[in-house]
């Protein structure tokens, strides 16, 4: 399967459609054999690159990277790296593992896709933030075969050559534009005269991803103007359950002007109703919404993921879908635009947008206010293709089945119930 992990994953995305198998669903998450792991993709690499295929001793192939990255006087301990091809450690996601993984591909000579397909597919991460100098530098070396040397080099000449001009009003997606821009350069020099007359545009990003979160976050709780009309509604409510002829019922209509979850809450307590005569909903409606703040990353993510914490360190839960998971800390500093456009933690702000968008589209669906023409497999495809459209916009690669988090939002979007499957999926995952 080693080879295989790109169709083995695809295909088990549609194993598991029934909310009755969750539960195998999330044993095969789990499982450390079904998606690449670090140590399996760096092995799978040094392959591709030429390393003998009858040498599998980890030990040698831990000295054999280590020469490659000496070649380059990368700082990288040899402990460290035979951590990672025994599978001990595995790096984390963030900016200064990053480094290492560009040291690694400037050591072994990767093309521009070979290094795309490394962080993607190995790393689980973004290749080539072009929001950033020395990333904007490393995505023209690698399409123009300069080394990581002379990468260098030119990164401390653009840093300590003085502030001329902007050149460019900041575009609405600055990451997509730089690396096109990059992409024209037929010389170092113009891309030391570009970088270096745009410097200022390089002290904040994510302004899009920042952008979109807000839109999803309004779509999901509603807007400032309704916390008054709100808070109206649950002293009405109060006054209603105390009297013996309650006159306000829920009705769907009402809460047209409310939050996509305040919707969905009041939808599933209408049909639990017509189901069950017995069933006040008003009464629980206001037993779920009374001393909550539902315009709270708390209420957003407890609705959303059941719970506001993230996920703990649980070595049965796949690094890749533990780390940064959706919490209130996350969704506090993803929101913040004074934290997020200056922030690398990229990782944390692509899961966000992936588990609000998530929720935005299915809810939608739910209520029917969007596509209510179409079959399962059509809304599927709408989910999939939106997603991608979003966060290609927002600087991001699109959802792929071989990435563990995204494997569950696609997994999900099998379903006949994408909103329970996700939520069961979640409960199994959660202590």
């Amino acid at each position: 399967m080693e080879n295989n992990y790109t169709f083995f994953n695809q295909q088990s995305i549609s194993e598991y459609s029934s909310i009755d198998d969750t539960e195998q669903a999330m044993d095969y998450l789990k499982d450390p054999s079904s998606f690449r792991s670090f140590d399996i993709g760096l092995i799978e690499l040094l392959k591709r690159k030429g390393y003998p295929t009858e040498q599998k001793n980890v030990y040698e192939m831990s000295d054999y990277l280590c020469s490659k990255l000496k070649s380059i006087n990368s700082s990288i301990e040899k402990e460290t790296v035979l951590s990672w091809f025994t599978g001990k450690h595995q790096p984390k996601i963030d900016s200064a593992s990053r480094i290492r993984m560009y040291e690694i591909c400037f050591s072994l000579n990767l093309t521009y896709n070979e290094t795309v397909w490394f962080f993607q597919h190995v790393y689980y991460d973004r290749a080539f933030n072009c929001h950033t100098i020395n990333e904007a530098v490393f995505c023209f070396a690698f399409m123009n075969n300069i080394s990581y040397q002379e990468s260098l080099n030119i990164i401390q000449e653009i840093n300590e050559a003085p502030i001329i001009s902007l050149g460019f009003e900041t575009e609405a997606n600055y990451t997509k534009f730089v690396q096109s821009k990059i992409s024209e350069f037929k010389t170092t020099d113009e891309l030391k005269e570009f970088l270096i007359a745009n410097k200022e545009n390089f002290k904040s990003w994510n302004k899009s991803a920042l952008k979109k979160l807000n839109e999803l976050r309004t779509l999901l709780i509603g807007s400032d103007e309704i916390k008054s009309e709100f808070s109206d509604l649950k002293r009405r409510l109060r006054r209603e359950i105390d009297k013996t002829s309650k006159k306000y019922s829920l009705n769907l209509d009402s809460f047209k002007n409310y939050g996509l979850l305040i919707q969905e809450i009041v939808y599933d307590l209408i049909r639990e109703s017509e189901k069950n005569p017995e069933h006040t909903p008003e009464e629980t409606f206001l037993g779920i919404i009374d001393k909550r703040n539902i315009f709270s990353y708390t209420f957003i993510l407890e609705q959303l993921a059941l719970t506001s914490e993230g996920m703990k360190k649980n070595y049965d839960i796949p690094y890749i879908v533990r780390n940064n998971f959706p919490s209130k800390k996350t969704m506090s500093d993803v929101l913040s635009e004074e934290k997020v456009t200056v922030s690398k933690s990229y990782d944390s702000i692509r899961k966000t947008i992936i588990l609000l968008d998530f929720y935005r589209f299915w809810i939608s669906v739910k209520l029917g206010k969007i596509y209510t023409e179409f079959s399962k497999d059509e809304l599927r495809d709408i989910y999939v293709d939106e997603a991608a459209d979003l966060l290609y916009n927002c600087g991001y690669e699109e959802l792929s089945a071989v990435n563990s988090y995204d494997w569950l939002f696609l997994s999900s979007a099998q379903s006949d119930d994408p909103l329970s499957y996700f939520r069961g999926c979640m409960n199994e995952l959660l202590p």
